[in-house]
C-alpha cells in the first residue's frame, strides 16, 4: 500500500496560484526573509560565478532561473512550473541554488534536497530559508479549543514542520558538504484570527495539508477559535504569534 502523503500536491498548486494575485501588500515576511538570505550570502563570501536557480517565485530576483509549483507564478517570470521533489534540471547545471519560502511543503524533503545538490557545480552553494520548528502555535491552540469544544474529534489544521536540530543531518544526508543550519524566530501581531489567515493564503500556504477536515471549519467552530484566539490578546488589542524561520546553506562537493 502506497503511503500517504502529507500534503496534497494538486491543492498546494492551486494555493499558490491564486496567492499570485493576493501577495500584494502582504510580503513583509518575504522581504525580512529576503534580506536575511542576503545577509548571510555576503557573509559566506562570493559563490562562483554561474546560472542561479531561485526555487520559490513570490519574490523571484531578476536574471535568474526559476522553478515554482505555481504553474501562474511560473508563467509570471519565466520560470518552470513543477514541484521541488521532481527533476527538471539536469545535473551540474547551477552554480547557486536558493529556495525561498517552499520547502516546508515539499513531501519528499530529502528528495529535493539530493535533487538541488545534484543541480549544482562541484563547490556551488545552496541556501534556503523556510518556516519549520513549532511555528503558528497560537493558531493550533486556537482551533484546538474549539474543536474540543464542538465534539467529534480533532481536525489537524498546521501542518507538519521540520525539525530544526535534525536539519543539518538532512543536507548530510543529500550529500552536501559544509552544513550550517539556524533560526530565527520571528513574532507576528494580529489583531484577529481572521486576518492572520489572509496573510496565511496570501503566501499560498492554506488548504493543502492532505489530511485536513474537509467541512469542518463551520462559522460556528471557526467563531469558537476567533475567540480562543483573542483571548491571548496584549493590552493593545493584538495576538503575538511566533514562526520560526529555518535557514540553511551548504556546498556542493
Amino acid at each position: 500500500m502506497a503511503q500517504m502523503e502529507p500534503f496534497d500536491r494538486k491543492a498546494r498548486q492551486r494555493a499558490r496560484d491564486r496567492a499570485a494575485g493576493l501577495i500584494a501588500g502582504r510580503e513583509q515576511m518575504l522581504w525580512h526573509v529576503a534580506d536575511e538570505l542576503a545577509e548571510r550570502r555576503q557573509l559566506r563570501g562570493a559563490a562562483p560565478q554561474g546560472p542561479e536557480l531561485w526555487i520559490g517565485l513570490m519574490l523571484p530576483p531578476p536574471g535568474v532561473t526559476g522553478l515554482d509549483p505555481s504553474p501562474r507564478l511560473a508563467a509570471a517570470h519565466g520560470g518552470v512550473a513543477g514541484e521541488e521533489d521532481q527533476r527538471h534540471f539536469a545535473d551540474g547545471q547551477f552554480a547557486s541554488i536558493t529556495a525561498f519560502m517552499t520547502l516546508h511543503g515539499v513531501n519528499d524533503l530529502p528528495g529535493a534536497l539530493l535533487l538541488c545538490r545534484r543541480a549544482l557545480r562541484p563547490g556551488g552553494r545552496f541556501q534556503a530559508a523556510f518556516p519549520a520548528g513549532f511555528s503558528l502555535g497560537a493558531v493550533r491552540d486556537a482551533f484546538l479549543e474549539a474543536d474540543v469544544a464542538a465534539g467529534g474529534g480533532v481536525s489537524p489544521r498546521v501542518g507538519p514542520t521540520v525539525d530544526p536540530a535534525e536539519a543539518a543531518g538532512l543536507l548530510q544526508r543529500a550529500g552536501f558538504v559544509e552544513p550550517v543550519a539556524e533560526v530565527d524566530t520571528l513574532t507576528l501581531r494580529y489583531q484577529s484570527l481572521t486576518d492572520l489567515a489572509r496573510d496565511v493564503r496570501a503566501h499560498g500556504d492554506s488548504g493543502w495539508l492532505a489530511s485536513r477536515g474537509r467541512g469542518l471549519t463551520t462559522p460556528r467552530r471557526w467563531a469558537a477559535a476567533e475567540a480562543a484566539f483573542a483571548r491571548e490578546a496584549a493590552a493593545d488589542g493584538r495576538v503575538g504569534v511566533e514562526v520560526q524561520i529555518l535557514y540553511l546553506s551548504a556546498v556542493a562537493p
